[in-house]
């Protein structure tokens, strides 16, 4: 059935945030953690009616539906909150709050939705500045009728009514500045919307020209970005909608400065702000931690008294509990009546709701104790591929798997047992299956060995690279799709997991120096090493001023630094250039563009994803183990070939420093390098040659060749065996032609005035190998 292999419904085992964000392909089953959704929904309400902020610990394993309850709450209150989703926050603790900042303003520039579920043709963001205009609007519109008529107001009027909410806003947030405020109006405009987000999400990389386009005299500061997100919970309070801000995936957040900042983040928007409820998705063993960490002040804020619990106080935990054999079918079947399966069904007449699937799966899969959804869709998925490609098998296997017996029902567990995948063992053989090789086949001339149903089941597993490819392929098309751009923080966490990645362990990070003496600095600096050599990181998108002081604090770098750039940064300005390119006379700078940094963004996801247990329960060959998901992704081309993991490579390679010329000499002048004789000759003690005497003038060399090598090897310091006393001191009486052997014609020696004494040999001093040899002489044969 190649036309349904295609249309597995149970391929997809978890919420990404493409899913998130796009309503229209989200599959849910109401019925299932509707526990848990009811407690989210009555702290949102409770946020609603008083203002006053509230935090909740959702708990739970890999695969138990935490991002999936994320999902649910974004499309079933979507009409009256502002949604905002922030996963896999930065190490850096000093990076918090601009990591917060910057996803909090890309969740609200997604499109706002209607109380139907249906997208409007604005996003949250410009719903909140119709909420801030609404004062100024004679009229009572709604949001849908006040975008309407926004569309037919002139620009002269538009840029008047904006004017006038910016004064009311600053007569109530007079602590406020003014920038900020009118930044946050002019997303009303549709020529400043863009660039204002950009601005309000912390964006270092605005030109002077957009900066003085929107009206504001230089980016958002650092000290800035804590009141502007105090800010944003205020006029929402305003807008009658609280804030949903999701802090997911938090499996990286373990030391205690980061732990820390984040309770300094809840302090200032529970003592500081208002109207927001902050929903921090952890695993179990997580969870447990931050319970032993956190204070008694922010537990003294957040949490139950209970005398019973840590410090006097229970956090308030939202649990997610395994799903039950009536849930199970209820999922299966909603995956099941998905479009396309139906769809396909009609077309060959097949009136089965579970088709490819038969009713002896569904009970298969269904029997057993409560597990997790992940588990279970897992699990159907192999299911569903084994139905699909049994018709691909040559009849006898079919045959013989249907002739095995039916694997006995896996016995019930209690709901709140320990998570064991359950579902997944319905599927395999009995540990005692009868011998294949037995059971005669019909179709057969003969009885035949046969692959066991192991082996038919092994056929329909899906490769693990191939589903690490589509997974990453994915991710990335889902970060090309982002409406705000990486921030340099968000480039330097990217650069930490690629590196991690790629490096065989251990790999040794620390950080640099930058942020000590600069407190504006945007962005990230940190040292790598592994292998005995290590590299230098910093990423930087700021400008002018900003830019100039980092890089007035690397401009020292001796080739072991790689600066880092967003390519939607320009750089400009003469003092810049200069120190630009005096640092790249020595080191290496990288203005990466928006395809590398969307791939370095999808590898930051699925490392996310798969230290939260994502990936455990893939049907995969080989199985989709933590080192396995790794290996795939280590090996995968994208990542393989990025011209920015090349340039890590060879900052990184060990500095070789580059062999000095030879000692020169007055041999190794006119010797060329074929001439030099493979085999060492006999040594031949002789007499030191007189002055005059030790060298060869070119024009004898040219005119009797065949003379030379003898007389080379006769005169080499090195021909002297080692412990033997060295030739005795030149005399000064007469001559004689030195001793030669039979066969070698005697050359007539020829004065030459004396060799300076620093160009002689030193004694005992090795010949430098042959290929370092000067060129030959002119007049020598090639």
């Amino acid at each position: 059935m190649p036309s349904y292999a295609d249309l597995n419904p149970f391929m997809s085992t978890s919420v990404g945030e493409n899913d998130l964000w796009n309503a229209a392909s989200f599959l849910d089953v109401p019925y299932i953690h509707s526990v848990p959704f009811g407690a989210l929904r009555i702290a949102v309400d409770q946020v609603r009616a008083q203002h006053r902020s509230q935090v909740r610990f959702v708990r739970g394993a890999g695969g138990s539906g935490k991002s999936h309850l994320f999902a649910r709450l974004r499309r079933e209150c979507a009409d009256s909150i502002f949604y905002a989703y922030a996963p896999n926050p930065p190490l850096q603790p000093e990076a918090l709050e601009n990591f917060i900042l910057t996803r909090f303003v890309g969740s609200l520039r997604h499109p706002a939705r209607s109380k139907e579920g249906k997208e409007a043709p604005y996003s949250q963001l410009r719903l909140l500045a119709y909420a801030l205009l609404k004062p100024v609007v004679e009229q009572d519109f709604t949001f849908p009728e006040l975008h309407e008529a926004w569309a037919g107001i002139s620009l002269e009027t538009r840029k008047e009514m904006i004017h006038q909410a910016v004064q009311l806003l600053e007569a109530e947030h007079p602590m406020v500045p003014r920038s900020v405020l009118r930044c946050l109006l002019n997303v009303l405009r549709d020529d400043k919307e863009h660039l204002a987000a950009q601005w309000l999400s912390g964006a270092a990389y605005l030109t002077e020209n957009e900066l003085k386009y929107l009206g504001v005299p230089e980016p958002l500061a650092r000290s800035e970005m804590a009141v502007v997100i105090q800010l944003f919970g205020k006029l929402a309070s305003q807008a009658g909608s609280p804030v949903v801000l999701v802090l997911d995936q938090l499996d990286l957040v373990v030391t205690q400065p980061q732990l820390d900042e984040m309770q300094r983040l809840l302090f200032a928007l529970i003592d500081q702000s208002e109207n927001w409820v902050v929903l921090i998705g952890l695993v179990v063993e997580r969870f447990a931690a931050w319970d032993v960490a956190l204070s008694q002040a922010l537990r003294g804020r957040v949490g139950v008294p209970d005398s019973n619990a840590p410090l006097g106080f229970r956090l308030p935990v939202v649990d997610m509990l395994p799903i039950a054999n009536e849930q199970k079918r209820l999922l299966l079947n909603c995956r099941l009546e998905t479009p396309a399966l139906m769809e396909q069904r009609q077309k060959d007449g097949i009136t089965s709701a579970i088709h490819p699937l038969l009713e002896e799966d569904v009970a298969r899969l269904t029997a057993g104790g409560a597990i997790f959804p992940r588990h279970l869709l897992a699990a159907a998925a192999e299911v569903y591929a084994m139905r699909t490609t049994q018709s691909a098998l040559p009849p006898e296997i079919v045959a013989v798997v249907a002739a095995q017996p039916e694997l006995p029902p896996v016995p019930s567990l209690p709901v709140a047992a320990p998570v064991i995948p359950v579902a997944a063992a319905v599927i395999e053989a009995p540990k005692e299956a009868p011998a294949v090789a037995a059971i005669p086949v019909p179709a057969a001339p003969q009885p035949t060995a046969l692959p066991p149903p192991a082996a038919v089941l092994a056929v329909s597993k899906t490769s693990l690279a191939e589903k690490v490819d589509a997974l990453l392929l994915q991710a990335v098309a889902a970060a090309k799709a982002e409406t705000i751009s990486p921030s340099a923080i968000d480039l330097g966490e990217r650069t930490r997991d690629l590196i991690e990645l790629m490096v065989a362990p251990p790999v040794t990070i620390s950080e640099g120096d930058i942020r000590k003496t600069y407190d504006n600095f945007d962005g990230s600096d940190r040292w790598f090493e592994w292998g005995g050599s290590r590299v230098r990181i910093v990423t930087s998108d700021s400008m002018r001023g900003s830019f100039i002081a980092v890089l007035e604090r690397i401009k020292e770098a001796t080739g072991d630094t790689l600066l880092l750039r967003n390519d939607i940064a320009p750089v400009s300005g003469q003092l810049t250039m200069e120190l630009l390119n005096a640092f790249k006379a020595k080191n290496t700078f990288h203005h990466i563009p928006a395809a590398e940094a969307a791939i370095l963004a999808a590898l930051g996801s699925m490392l996310a994803a798969q230290r939260e247990g994502s990936y455990d329960q893939f049907a995969t060959e080989p199985p989709a183990t933590k080192d396995n998901v790794l290996a795939a992704l280590r090996s995968h081309p994208l990542l393989r070939e990025l011209r920015f993991w090349d340039m890590i490579q060879k900052m990184h390679a060990p500095k070789q420093t580059k062999p000095g010329p030879p000692q020169s000499s007055v041999l190794s002048s006119i010797i060329r390098p074929s001439a030099l004789p493979v085999v060492k000759p006999p040594v031949i003690p002789v007499a030191t040659p007189p002055v005059g005497l030790g060298t060869i003038p070119p024009t004898v060399q040219a005119s009797n060749p065949p003379v030379m090598p003898p007389v080379v090897s006769e005169l080499k310091p090195t021909a002297v065996p080692a412990g033997k006393s060295p030739p005795p001191p030149p005399f000064t009486g007469a001559t004689k032609p030195l001793a030669r052997p039979p066969s070698a014609p005697v050359s007539k020696p020829m004065a030459k005035p004396p060799a300076p004494p620093m160009m002689k040999p030193p004694t005992a001093v090795a010949r430098p190998p042959a290929a370092k040899l000067p060129p030959p002489s002119q007049g020598t044969a090639a």
